[in-house]
């Protein structure tokens, strides 16, 4: 053993002054006798200090609908508000996401204008079909594919009071909503739900409209709620935002009046059902992407809905200052508001 200063853990023992074991073993052998040296320690080789992580990147310049990880990164940029899109199959989902960025090319919507997006390819490709210029007989949305993760899509908007306000529109299959009914374990994997600070329930007007189907829209949907509330995926006050779609199937529909009347029960019983959870709870109707614009105008609707989302009170009988758009490319009429800050 190596030179150095004996310790003893026996407090009796005084090996340290006279260097003699009070149990008579010799020092070496001493089981109570320890210490160390700096030459008992073995030389080690320093080792370089890990490099920093990289910052996170985007990866913008395709346009497409955002990943949830690129949606996050953006997110933090500007003060932001995640929309929750939530319906059964053929609800019209799709339909209104490209109602909304349609809306905006008309001009500003009760002082909320256009200010950027990084999913202007995505965006212009839910809405071809639905346009003259798709040469579509009617129009036509793609339907988002079962089981794929949920997407986002992205628009920047202007408020002279708030600034920009970046709004992430979610975008997944109906059917996986409709399946969380059936496995409620499901609503385990909609982040897009539980991080969102509106929920928006779509309901079929057409299906509502059709007599042999209405019962079946009418408990069908509610079931959703009461299944994504049950799993927690939607969160304690968040507010909601129930959407009747199609207006133009109702409006010629045999019973208009009936369809109205069936959609305002079915908000009701949710409201009765989770009024002590839900925020404010508010309905809309709308013809985002209409097959008959001769009865309703396309978008109509879509601008008080927008507004909600943006958390802006809109009276019930107040006039939004909405432009019917005339389809031009959405980069041609963007005005860099940032720049005049």
């Amino acid at each position: 053993m190596a030179n150095h200063e004996l310790n003893c853990t026996n407090a009796e023992c005084k090996v340290e002054s006279d260097g003699k074991c009070v149990e008579g073993y010799e020092v070496e052998d001493c089981p109570h006798v320890g210490g160390l040296s700096l030459d008992d320690i073995p030389e080690t080789e320093e080792q370089a200090a890990p490099a920093p992580l990289p910052e996170p990147t985007i990866a913008l310049a395709s346009g497409e609908a955002l990943s949830r990880v690129n949606t996050s990164i953006l997110q933090r940029r500007n003060i932001s508000k995640s929309i929750g899109l939530i319906g059964p199959n053929d609800s019209g989902k799709t339909s209104l996401i490209s109602g909304v960025y349609d809306l905006l090319q008309g001009g500003p919507v009760s002082g909320a204008a256009f200010a950027g997006s990084s999913t202007l390819i995505g965006f212009e490709k839910v809405c071809h079909l639905a346009r003259v210029v798709s040469r579509g007989v009617a129009p036509h949305t793609e339907r988002t594919s079962r089981g794929a993760d949920a997407t986002f899509f992205h628009l920047d908007i202007y408020q002279e009071s708030v600034g920009i306000t970046s709004v992430f529109i979610s975008d997944r299959s109906g059917e996986d909503y409709l399946a969380v009914t059936d496995q409620i374990s499901l609503a385990d994997q909609f982040y897009e739900i539980r991080r969102a600070d509106c929920i928006t329930l779509l309901v079929n007007g057409s299906q509502l409209a059709d007599p042999k189907m209405r019962h079946e829209v009418k408990a069908a949907t509610p079931h959703i709620v009461d299944a994504l509330i049950e799993a927690k995926a939607i969160r304690k006050g968040c507010r909601l935002a129930v959407v009747l779609t199609k207006k133009d199937s109702v409006v010629i529909s045999q019973d208009p009046d009936r369809v109205q009347r069936d959609f305002g029960e079915l908000v009701e019983s949710i409201i009765r059902a989770h009024a002590a959870y839900l925020g404010d709870v508010k309905q809309f109707i709308v013809a985002a992407s209409p097959q008959d614009c001769k009865h309703v105008s396309r978008g109509e609707g879509v601008a008080d809905l927008l507004l909600y989302w943006l958390n802006l009170t809109v009276s019930a009988n107040a006039s939004v200052d909405y432009v019917s758009p005339d389809f031009e490319r959405m980069i041609d009429l963007l005005t860099d508001v940032r720049s005049e800050e």
